[in-house]
């Protein structure tokens, strides 16, 4: 993929985490913005952990299969 797809690719992740979390924030608050902004934080965090982790298994299967 081109990096313009990348870019779009994610930033429709983020468009849709960010709606989900407001919508789901009015229920509770309506009025503040700070709880919108602590729930998407933890949202796109737990949502990076399991891509973090698959990239660093990549990157050592990687290394260790170049070494052999």
């Amino acid at each position: 993929m081109k990096r313009i797809e990348w870019i779009l690719a994610i930033s429709l992740v983020v468009i849709g985490l960010s709606c989900l979390t407001m919508s789901a924030n009015w229920l509770v608050t309506p009025d503040s913005m700070r709880p919108y902004l602590n729930t998407l934080f933890l949202i796109c965090f737990w949502a990076c952990v399991p891509i973090i982790v698959a990239t660093l298994l990549y990157l050592i299967f990687r290394k260790k299969k170049g070494d052999s």
